[in-house]
Order: C-alpha cells, then structure tokens, then sequence
C-alpha cells in the first residue's frame, strides 16, 4: 500500500511539473503575440517616410528629365 502511494505522489508530482512547462509555454506565446501586435500597431501609426513625399517626387521626376535629356544629346554627338 505504502509503494503504491509513493507511485501516485511521484505520478502527481510529474503531472504537476508537466502543467506547470505548459502553462510556461502558453505565457511565452501570449507574450510573444502581444509583442507582435503591437509592433504592428506601431507600423500603422508611423507616418510615411519623408523620401516618399510628393515634393521629393516632384524633384526627382524633373532631374530624371535633365539627366535624359542630356544623355540623348550625348548619344547624338557620338
């Protein structure tokens, strides 16, 4: 009699020590979850970097007018 509740306190102990990994598991996740979401939040609250501003494009788009323009003429003269 005495072995057998040796056996089961050894088995609920075990029991005990596997739920407490598992419970450790799930925190970790639950953790990692939050961390995520609110990266992603941040990532939607941001503003938009200021190299896609439309005056940048605006000046881009002109000097990529000049710098053709200049290479055809460079062509020509070949």
């Amino acid at each position: 009699m005495e072995s057998k509740i040796a056996y089961l306190n050894a088995e609920l102990a075990a029991v005990a020590e596997r739920e407490k990994k598992r419970e450790e598991k799930e925190r970790k996740r639950e953790e990692e979850i939050a961390v995520a979401k609110e990266v992603k939040s941040k990532r939607n609250i941001l503003p938009p970097c200021p190299d896609s501003s439309d005056e940048n494009d605006k000046s881009d788009k002109e000097s990529e007018g000049d710098e053709n323009g200049t290479s055809d003429k460079e062509s020509e003269s070949d």
